[in-house]
């Protein structure tokens, strides 16, 4: 150890390899220990990751307990080039991989990142927020995967792999208390039931007392948790041939929602807010600023708790909340037949909410809403696999069918649509003493898919694999919809003065203003058939197409793998389901498509003891799925269009060292450059309704949510300090760069770093551990989404402050 020190001391140079500036070979602690193999299901089939020319990221159950993670949302902040946001307070969380997401907060828009449970799609983001638990692992593949997956994305796939039963008795327990009153608690049971069935019975539950935001505007707190989720695995062996696994969840959220932070949009360049809104007034008379602006503070936020209607004198709980439930069942069968396997996956999921959300960051109502939502998703794949001496092959089907049903309501009494044209005389709003104050919007969504795809790993040479992969798929998505006028009837009444119609509580609000329809609202002023003019919107998009993959490996030997690949995926277009002032806005967008191009390496080095993953991609993004606004007769409201032609350039590394059998250091970074390659937006300040859209020049923009820079580090050390005991330490950081928000700066986002850490000391055969930790270390103020509060305000949505927690975990079997 003295020529370690002269160099530097021990923690210097742990933290030197773990962000790979230097790495030093010292001793024994190069040569004493080897990383375990991961096994991964990436291809459809059990591999080793090292043995696959994919880039990923992936981590134990174990691991992901100790960081801290309880939902696919939590998985940003451990991978780079991650990022999970909001673009509204909607409760629909949206995922990108490598700058490839889709900023829509609509409930049945599709993500452009696959979320996968044990191989079964969770087509719709709203449905993935339940706890993770009992997991074996998870693996993020990055790129598009268009060849062996079921449901059409273009930036990867995140696949959660839970613990399957045993015939070997177990059962375990983690039980843990931490900051704001949170309990948490999980456990299984698992062994054999009868002489060919082993089962396994898994639970998770987070309670929580105290709320971790504190209202700007007066004592009240949000953030309390209350989740349940089951889950219960039969399998049953029919011979030695054949067997069917059986899993059922549940999963029961009762938890506030978070609320928004409201800021001075002066302090990012912008005006202090997009519109004005009756709360501001007196402040903007007076000069003082608002109560509500917060900046430095991770705990403070604003809500409304209810609203009364001055129309009907309905009394609305608007309180962010959850009542939430996702439930389902799947059946998979293995049969091996021979020289070739049979692999069927039939799943079930159907998923309810009653939710409400505050967007606007204060008590005022500006934007609040209450989502109603049902979905069901039944899906169908079958999986003919086989392998020779040179040629793993599987070929398949896919099939899947959802069916969605959602009921927005929103509530805008204090917008400028409301009673803030009133406050600051904006016409015509304020025609009937109240302006515009709710709205319902409500639409259903019905959406099949069937694809037939083919796999191929050709070993065509000693150290060269050839891999090809297509997949064809056909979908069909019929929507209906239409933004009706509440039961205070204020938006009949705004239409019925503007177009002389006669419009009551339920009647469709929604303007029709495409010249080639029937029912074109400027063809029927004045006459009979005036209602007719604001009709509900129905239509159809089909899409069938080929995408496919290309890749060689080529290992010079067993410990280095380079490979290169060609891939391409696509994502079908959707339809709108945001308030509607215009049937323009419901108009169906496009599919989008991106051509992949990438070289990696996986090199095992220093005895198995240290692993380095490179990769280097350049991707060719056709259509984009993108917001942008579209100019109706109340103005610019949310609409979504399609980016002609973006370019997304990047690197990876990940780094896994076990520097001793005590010693483990990792690290991992992603770069990205994106750009707007040719995209004409629409111009606000120059576009007027049915008269002229002015358009701008949007290129050379960056991507939303695609940060220069982020990476994670973690460090971890264990010794024994008795016969008997293992002494932990770790800590973890995650940074993430600024990002710009793309041609909307109120997207835009600050760079921030978060540290965890945790000790522990538990039994040496693993059987009990007791773990203190500490998450955001530095109680660093970070908020990882930022967007306008529906109408008005600027808000940020914002993350976690530190938290202590104590965790106990036992095992036996």
């Amino acid at each position: 150890m003295d020529s370690l020190k002269n160099k530097c001391n021990f923690l210097e140079c742990a933290f030197r390899s773990a962000f790979g500036v230097v790495l030093i070979s010292v001793g024994p602690l190069v040569m004493s220990s080897t990383l375990e193999e991961v096994i991964v299901t990436a291809q459809k089939r059990s591999q080793s990751e090292n043995d696959i020319g994919i880039t990923m990221n992936t981590w134990t159950g174990d691991e992901l307990r100790d960081m801290g993670v309880v939902s696919a949302e939590d998985m940003a902040l451990r991978t780079p080039g991650l990022t999970v946001n909001e673009s509204s307070a909607t409760g629909v969380p949206l995922y990108t991989i490598r700058g490839v997401g889709f900023q829509d907060y609509s409930t049945g828009s599709s993500s452009t990142v696959g979320i996968y449970f044990d191989q079964v799609a969770m087509p719709y983001t709203v449905m993935t927020r339940g706890l993770l638990f009992d997991t074996e692992r998870v693996e993020v593949l990055k790129g598009p995967q268009g060849d062996l997956y079921g449901r059409n994305t273009t930036a990867g796939q995140i696949n959660f792999i839970s613990n399957k039963p045993t015939e070997e008795f177990t059962v375990g327990i983690n039980a843990g208390i931490s900051s704001y009153s949170t309990v948490d608690f999980e456990g299984f049971v698992n062994g054999a039931v009868g002489e060919t069935m082993q089962g396994r019975f898994a639970f998770k539950t987070i309670q929580s007392s105290d709320g971790w935001q504190k209202s700007v505007d007066g004592d009240d707190e949000l953030g309390e948790k209350d989740v349940t989720a089951l889950r219960a695995s039969l399998n049953i062996d029919f011979s030695e041939d054949a067997s069917l696994l059986l899993v059922a969840h549940h999963v029961d959220d009762q938890s506030d929602n978070q609320a928004a932070t409201a800021y001075d949009g002066r302090d990012i360049g912008l005006g202090e807010f997009s519109l004005p809104y009756t709360a501001i007034a007196p402040y903007l008379a007076s000069g003082e600023t608002p109560p509500w602006y917060s900046t430095d503070d991770n705990e403070a936020a604003g809500w409304t708790n209810s609203y009364t209607s001055p129309v009907t004198g309905t009394t609305f709980d608007i309180r962010p909340k959850r009542d939430n439930q996702l439930e389902g069942i799947s059946a998979r069968l293995d049969w091996d037949l021979g020289g070739m396997s049979l692999t069927s996956i039939t799943a079930y999921n159907h998923f309810e909410r009653v939710e409400a959300n505050d967007w606007d960051g204060g008590q005022y109502n500006d934007s609040s809403n209450i989502n109603t939502t049902e979905l069901e998703v039944f899906s169908q794949e079958i999986q003919l696999s086989g392998s020779t001496e040179s040629l793993d092959w599987v070929v398949g089907a896919y099939y899947s069918s959802d069916e969605m049903d959602e009921y927005y309501h929103y509530f805008m009494s204090d917008s400028m649509f409301g009673g803030a044209s009133l406050v600051f005389d904006i016409a015509p709003f304020n025609l009937n003493g109240y302006g515009i104050l709710e709205l319902d919007t409500k639409y259903k969504q019905e959406t099949d898919s069937k694809a037939i795809f083919g796999h191929v790993e050709w070993q065509f040479a000693e150290n060269l694999k050839l891999t090809f992969g297509a997949r064809h798929t056909k979908e069909q998505r019929d929507w209906t919809g239409c933004t009706y006028s509440a039961a205070d009837n204020t938006l009949g009444t705004f239409n019925n003065f503007a177009f002389g119609t006669t419009l009551t509580p339920g009647s469709c609000g929604t303007v029709d203003d495409i010249p080639t329809s029937p029912t074109f609202i400027l063809n029927l002023l004045g006459t009979a058939n005036a209602n007719d003019g604001l009709a509900v919107f129905t239509d159809s998009i089909d899409t069938s197409r080929t995408m496919g993959k290309l890749g060689l490996d080529y290992t010079p030997s067993k410990d280095l793998l380079v490979y290169g690949t060609i891939s391409q995926g696509f994502k079908s277009g959707g339809f709108n389901g945001a308030n509607s002032n215009t049937s323009t806005q419901l108009l169906p967008y496009d599919e989008e498509i991106l051509t992949a191009y990438e070289i990696g390496a996986k090199a095992t080095l220093l005895d198995g003891s240290l692993q380095l993953n490179t990769a280097i991609f350049s991707y060719d993004y056709e259509d984009k799925q993108e917001k942008d606004r579209v100019i109706t007769l109340v103005g610019a409201i949310s609409g979504i269009t399609n980016v002609d032609k973006s370019s997304i350039t990047g690197a990876e590394v990940d780094v896994q060292w076990m520097a001793s059998d005590s010693l483990r250091l990792a690290f991992g970074a992603a770069w990205l450059d994106t750009e707007v390659d040719e995209w004409q937006a629409v111009d606000v300040a120059n576009s007027e309704w049915l008269v002229t859209t002015a358009r701008f020049d949007a290129s050379g923009s960056e991507l939303p949510q695609a940060p220069e820079l982020s990476y994670t580090a973690l460090i971890s050390y264990d010794t024994s300090i008795t016969e008997n005991l293992v002494l932990g330490v770790a800590a973890d950081l995650s940074y993430t760069d600024e990002t710009s928000g793309g041609v909307a700066l109120d997207r835009a986002t600050e760079d921030y770093m978060v540290i965890n850490s945790r000790i522990s000391i538990g039994d040496v055969s693993e059987k009990w551990r007791a773990m203190l930790w500490v998450r955001n270390v530095a109680d660093e103020d970070y908020y990882p989404s930022a967007f306008i509060g529906g109408n008005g305000p600027y808000v940020r949505s914002m993350g976690m402050p530190r938290t202590v927690g104590v965790t106990f975990s036992y095992s036996m079997q």
